[in-house]
């Protein structure tokens, strides 16, 4: 089988995003396919209520098609073939070597999970960082495997100044005022945002990363 140009990878995959405050690309779905997440959205003082993902930028006809796109083309038979040719090749690009799962979206299944942790298996030079609140779909995958070294499963909070979730990753919380616990996020101190020299979020030593309210 031949290998996949740069070309044929993105039309596989659909694409990557290119968030402005990232060191990386991304690669996401549509906020509104979130299963907890999309609950959590009507919870006021949830941190998915008022979800940036369902506003602003993310209301864009072309943008909203891009990230159905993602979704739509996932399980494609050349898939993590096309995913590992498009992380690789954003790492040369971006000079770096990271990589962000789900700027907008979040896990469906535990296979998704799977093929995940496949690319980054195939990708050992890259740090992966994965955000998300489908603990159910993690505890399924860690009941039988293990995520590569190089893929940082961070578990997300799911209310604003609530506790750390429990499932022995890394996590990160959301702070209103000084109430931050663990590594507090730099990125809101300027703006716009930015991650700046940060890597908290790809560090799995980093046991929690709190995140201002904004």
């Amino acid at each position: 089988m031949d290998q996949l140009s740069r070309a044929e990878a993105w039309e596989i995959v659909g694409g990557l995003s290119n968030p402005s405050k990232m060191p990386c690309y991304a690669w996401g779905i549509p906020a509104q396919a979130c299963k907890v997440g999309g609950k959590l959205a009507e919870v006021e003082g949830s941190i998915c209520h008022g979800c940036y993902a369902l506003k602003g930028f993310y209301r864009m006809s072309n943008v909203r098609r891009a990230y159905q796109r993602r979704l739509d083309r996932f399980g494609h038979p050349r898939w993590v073939e096309a995913m590992v040719r498009l992380v690789r090749w954003q790492g040369l690009e971006t000079g770096l070597a990271f990589f962000r799962w789900f700027d907008s979206g979040d896990l469906q299944s535990v296979r998704m999970l799977q093929t995940i942790a496949e690319v980054a298996d195939q990708t050992p030079e890259i740090r992966h960082w994965l955000p998300t609140r489908e603990y159910a779909v993690v505890r399924q995958y860690l009941a039988r495997e293990t995520p590569p070294d190089n893929l940082v499963i961070r578990i997300s909070a799911p209310m604003v100044d609530g506790e750390p979730p429990k499932l022995g990753l890394p996590t990160s919380t959301v702070h209103q005022g000084e109430r931050a616990e663990g590594f507090t996020c730099p990125a809101y101190s300027q703006k716009p945002a930015r991650c700046g020299y940060c890597r908290a979020c790809w560090d799995g030593d980093v046991e929690n990363v709190s995140y201002p309210f904004h």
